[in-house]
């Protein structure tokens, strides 16, 4: 009998997400004192996509490979909220605590879309395993770029 975090990764997991759901499956709890992240904090997270599945065909990783070129583990940082990653993320990880890990369906629509980029086909759902390492403490914004966050409402 498998139990705890084994019997959840050990069972097929096929989600459809709609154009505007994202599907959430918690794989681990984080510090739940812990902030989620405020619009514009500074994330820090590791992740591995896919395509397809989870069981699909990997397209990245921030946690290092071997081959086809070895590359060593490199978390990925970027400002939650403000448009640097896909709207889908945004959505995500400013619902997290640092230490949680989640697997995400994230629809094309909060995805690439029906362009897709790279190696990721247009209309793909992304599936990805994602876990905020660390929170930047809040930056100081100054009266423009707090007027630009009030006039591009998050998606």
């Amino acid at each position: 009998m498998i139990v705890g975090l084994a019997a959840v990764s050990a069972l097929p997991f096929r989600a459809a997400a709609s154009d505007e759901t994202v599907v959430t499956t918690v794989l681990k709890e984080g510090d739940p004192s812990s902030p989620t992240p405020q619009r514009a904090q500074k994330a820090v997270v590791d992740y591995t996509l896919w395509i397809n599945d989870f069981e699909g065909q990997q397209i990245d990783t921030s946690r290092g490979t071997l081959f086809p070129i070895p590359r060593p583990p490199s978390p990925f940082a970027f400002n939650v909220g403000v448009g640097e990653v896909i709207p889908g993320w945004d959505r995500v990880v400013r619902t997290m605590h640092v230490g949680d890990k989640r697997r995400v369906v994230i629809p094309a629509g909060l995805g690439y879309g029906a362009k897709g980029i790279g190696p990721i086909p247009g209309n793909a759902n992304l599936y990805f395993e994602i876990e905020l390492l660390e929170l930047k403490p809040p930056a100081v914004l100054t009266e423009k770029q707090l007027a630009w966050l009030e006039e591009h409402p998050e998606r």
